[in-house]
């Protein structure tokens, strides 16, 4: 054992000092926890921002006596619907598949405090973010008859008495004839567009549709309806197997393993980065601290190239981690909660052969980029240096993560077929055919060529590190080292 060339506990060492020197770093744990980060301010900023919006109290003077009832009513209807929306999308997470038209039909026929009943019994959680705010916006009457009157509680000199509490007043929309043409002005110290402002041009914007309408005898909400009620072209392909309703029509039962590949081959291309990048970066650092010449006195060099290859890939699982237990969370969300062909697709998605390549394909990818930065990192003298061998790395990475818009456009192109053979978007490229059921040689294909591909990088990255470690590195040891061991010239 003492003869093979290759020490596991020295690449052991190697590979856990790199993990540990990056996992002990505040910068890690706030990149891995990011997602669960980002959940929670996503959850908190909204309700914090409704909390901390004040309540405005504005007025209409109304002129013509026509439209002020309206606009209060209108405002009433946005609300109903913005609340039935919400209602109707927590029921999405919260509802099981099976209660789904049971919801539906609450909300329908008995309203939004029935159906709001329903999702708190069936998710108390929720309880506490379906307690939303009342509207901030408030009219009130009109303190005064003309607007020179109303201007003093604008600009704060006077103020309204609400439940005998003193209000400032934020706007009052002003609505007049002149000319014979009705005016609309409003009035505020604000210097932002106010919600009464868009409230009443939603009001007028409506009201002309409907006089317009009216003047043909015709209704635009009948005119809304037959255009929802139009004829819709149906997708069929003849390639697909009859589903339930006897017809082969595409559905989103179809088109979901397209984007859920799209996903992964963008979250392979991610981890690929990351963790070449890291690659890089560590090289650097150590040549320039010197530590790479210790670590040479009782490691082989082979020891140093795997085990920062290996370290590193358990540094980039371990960030990838919180992803993968979210994505976990999500999926089993999905197959409780949404409807039916969306749980069929991602089921369909996550076929045999996905489960099987997909980390085939991660791994060749991984290995054959992250071998190209470890020797790009041994040339390199300086982070300047690092810089400038990564740009043309980052420009062909950017390149061959085209080839996923093409993969979800254009499944059949001839261009993302040739990209699988192509070893720098292979790993893409591979992945984003899967749903198309390629023949299963030409995945098999794929994965030689990074093999091979992958063999031959580590093969001249290691000789490549192992020269620019002694060497000191720099680009113009590339020229020397390709002068003398390529083109076989001597030194003069």
């Amino acid at each position: 054992m003492s003869s093979f060339p290759i020490s596991a506990r020295r690449t052991y060492l190697i590979a856990r000092r790199d993990f540990l020197g990056y996992i002990k770093t505040w910068g890690f744990w706030l990149t891995a926890l990011g997602p669960f980060l980002g959940i929670v301010f996503g959850i908190l900023f909204p309700l914090v921002l409704s909390q901390s919006e004040p309540t405005r109290y504005a007025t209409i003077l109304d002129e013509t006596g026509l439209h002020a009832g309206a606009i209060e009513e209108l405002l009433i209807t946005n609300n109903n619907r913005e609340l039935e929306n919400i209602l109707r999308s927590a029921a999405r997470v919260t509802i099981p598949q099976k209660d789904k038209d049971t919801f539906n039909k609450v909300l329908d026929e008995q309203g939004m405090d029935a159906a709001r009943k329903l999702i708190l019994e069936t998710s108390p959680f929720m309880a506490k973010l379906l307690d939303l705010p009342d509207t901030k916006l408030v009219f009130v009457t009109a303190p005064e008859n003309s607007v020179e009157k109303i201007k003093p509680y604008l600009m704060g000199t006077k103020h309204l008495s609400i439940k005998n509490e003193a209000k400032f007043l934020s706007g009052v929309l002003h609505i007049f004839e002149q000319d014979g043409k009705t005016k609309a002005e409003f009035w505020s110290t604000a210097p932002n567009k106010s919600e009464l402002v868009n409230l009443a041009n939603q009001y007028f914007a409506d009201t002309a549709s409907d006089n317009y309408m009216a003047a043909a005898g015709l209704s635009r909400k009948q005119a809304l309806q037959a255009r929802k009620n139009a004829l819709r072209v149906s997708t069929l392909n003849p390639a697909k197997q009859a589903g339930d309703d006897g017809t082969q029509t595409v559905t989103a039962k179809d088109r979901i393993p397209y984007i859920v590949a799209a996903g992964l081959s963008m979250m392979l291309w991610f981890t690929v980065f990351t963790g070449a990048y890291m690659l890089l970066v560590s090289m650097v650092e150590e040549k320039i601290n010197k530590v790479l010449e210790m670590l040479l006195a009782t490691t082989r060099f082979s020891e140093i190239f795997l085990g920062k290859l290996l370290g590193v890939a358990a540094l980039t699982l371990a960030s990838l981690l919180p992803w993968i237990i979210l994505g976990g969370i999500g999926f089993y969300g999905v197959t409780q909660f949404a409807d039916g062909a969306i749980v069929d697709g991602l089921a369909k998605a996550m076929s045999t052969k996905m489960l099987i390549f997909l980390p085939v394909f991660f791994i060749l990818g991984y290995v054959f980029y992250g071998s190209i930065f470890i020797a790009l990192g041994a040339l390199a003298e300086s982070m300047q240096d690092a810089s400038t061998l990564m740009t043309p790395m980052v420009l062909l990475l950017t390149a061959c993560i085209m080839v996923v818009p093409i993969g979800v456009a254009y499944p059949d192109s001839s261009l993302l077929s040739a990209a699988a053979w192509f070893p720098f978007s292979a790993p893409f490229a591979a992945v984003i055919r899967l749903p198309s059921d390629p023949p299963l040689w030409e995945t098999l294909g794929s994965i030689v060529v990074l093999i091979f591909s992958s063999a031959l990088v580590i093969w001249g990255a290691s000789r490549m590190f192992r020269y620019g470690v002694l060497s000191g590195g720099g680009m113009a040891t590339v020229k020397v080292w390709f002068s003398r061991v390529v083109l076989r010239r001597k030194n003069g």
